[in-house]
């Protein structure tokens, strides 16, 4: 073989072999840089996993706490309603009194003035809106009794008179 053709050749070979180490070596470098990025993949997936976890114990140990300082307010609720429950029972009970009471002032003279039919009113409307009906059939004939009386004493005089003949 020719001298020129045997330098050709080492100088073929030569260049294959550098641009192969040199492919080699990016490959290899890629490879490294692909597994660093999956491991810090991994260990980031890790620390979140743990910074997730540091975060839930903690608003867990605050829920505590603020269950526990709560715990004497929510007692005290407690209470302050059915304070208020018992409270509304027994104003029901006063309002419904009062009404039988107005109602049989006014049935006794035989006559009501119209501020008369106006606080039995409100007085009925509020003993609704507290929620009083348990003597409701009672308490709605008593209204339309409160509301057939004559507005003043001449008129109640009228109606006796004209009930009498």
């Amino acid at each position: 073989m020719p001298e020129w053709l045997s330098i050709v050749s080492f100088i073929i070979g030569l260049c294959g072999s550098i641009l192969g180490i040199f492919g080699f070596t990016a490959y290899i470098n890629e490879r490294m840089k692909h597994k660093a990025a999956k491991r810090n993949q991994a260990e980031d997936a890790a620390e979140q996993e743990l910074e997730n976890m540091r975060q839930e114990q903690y608003l867990n140990s605050l829920r505590t706490v603020i269950k526990e300082e709560n715990e004497p307010l929510l007692r005290d609720i407690a209470e302050i309603k059915q304070n208020l429950s018992l409270n509304t029972k027994g104003t029901v009970t006063i309002l419904r009194n009062d009404m039988k009471k107005s109602l049989d002032f006014c049935k006794h003279q035989g006559f009501a003035t119209a501020s008369d039919k106006a606080n039995w009113k409100e007085l009925y409307n509020t003993y609704g809106e507290l929620g009083g009906n348990h003597f409701k059939e009672y308490v709605d004939v008593w209204k339309k009794e409160m509301e057939e009386l004559p507005l003043s004493k001449d008129k109640a005089k009228t109606k006796k008179k004209v009930l009498a003949e």
